[in-house]
């Protein structure tokens, strides 16, 4: 179903599901000659797995009872990933399919806002480990793109660090007396060296107990005092949406689809039909600016 594709998916993994009942059918039914063959069926399962990844993320990003900014580099560097593998596959039919998806996916790949990838750096289980990972994968080891994000991200970081300081009452330190600074001094602290609160962060271990049901929004409630300027950048990024729309709207593109009547309409006639719009648009906002001048 071309307006429709992700009924396409679910009935070639249905088919799948199946397929030895189709083999059975056609050893039992002689009338029944549509059975696919070895070749056939290779096909339809790299087909299948091939449009998998983009159901998988079009569902995690529609849904509304958890958050989405986290998932998005992941998934959709992954869909990256798949695409570039796919641009040199043995199968002609998906080669050309892979051209055709990334040059459009390329371009909004390129614009996508870092804080995006920034999300999945406040999540304990990935940190900045997920973001080098991807990276690597789709432009080598020497990528700038992740130069670029731990740059935005200590950037970030200390506007919230220098809002917060405004925010609270500052303390002026005293001075340090004789002995303290030899204690430092054999001890070999610097002031001056302190890691940030970020640093801190990024260099501890990350979160690997995946037995136990976690909540990222519930991490850095626990550890707001631990990490106050962190967490306040994690509660602003980490609200952001991905998504505001159904996910039938995301699949089903039947209603941007010109049928032959609106699209054979002539350019004068859609002039008319748009100045109808605003000369409606026009009196209904006078209309209301009358009512509101007359306390009506």
């Amino acid at each position: 179903m071309p307006t429709i594709w992700n009924l396409t998916y679910l009935m070639l993994e249905s088919v799948i599901h199946y397929r030895r009942a189709f083999a059975y059918l056609e050893m039992t039914d002689k009338n029944y000659t549509f059975c696919p063959n070895a070749l056939e069926w290779e096909k339809v399962n790299d087909i299948s797995s091939f449009l998998g990844c983009f159901y998988r993320a079009t569902c995690a990003f529609s849904g509304t009872k958890y958050l989405t900014v986290n998932l998005y580099f992941p998934v959709v560097a992954l869909i990256y990933v798949n695409l570039k593998q796919e641009l040199v596959s043995e199968d002609g039919y998906r080669r050309l399919m892979a051209s055709q998806m990334i040059s459009k996916f390329e371009k909004y790949w390129s614009e996508f806002s870092l804080v995006l990838a920034i999300a999945v750096v406040l999540g304990p289980h990935y940190k900045l480990r997920l973001v080098k990972y991807f990276y690597t994968k789709n432009y080598g080891a020497e990528s700038q793109e992740c130069e670029n994000v731990t740059k935005t991200l200590t950037k970030l970081f200390m506007e919230y660090s220098a809002s917060t300081t405004s925010s609270s009452t500052v303390v002026q330190p005293q001075e340090d007396s004789d002995l303290e600074k030899d204690f430092l001094a054999l001890d070999g602290v610097n002031a001056d060296a302190q890691k940030t609160q970020l640093e801190l962060y990024l260099d501890e271990p990350k979160y690997l107990d995946k037995n136990m049901t976690f909540y990222i929004l519930s991490f850095w409630k626990g550890n707001e005092f631990r990490y106050p300027e962190v967490a306040a950048m994690a509660r602003d990024i980490l609200s952001i949406p991905i998504s505001t729309i159904a996910s039938e709207s995301i699949f089903s593109i039947g209603g941007h689809v010109i049928d032959q009547y609106r699209s054979s309409l002539k350019p004068d006639i859609i002039e008319v039909d748009n100045e109808e719009v605003d000369v409606l648009t026009l009196d209904s906002i006078s209309s209301c600016d009358i009512r509101s001048s007359f306390g009506k």
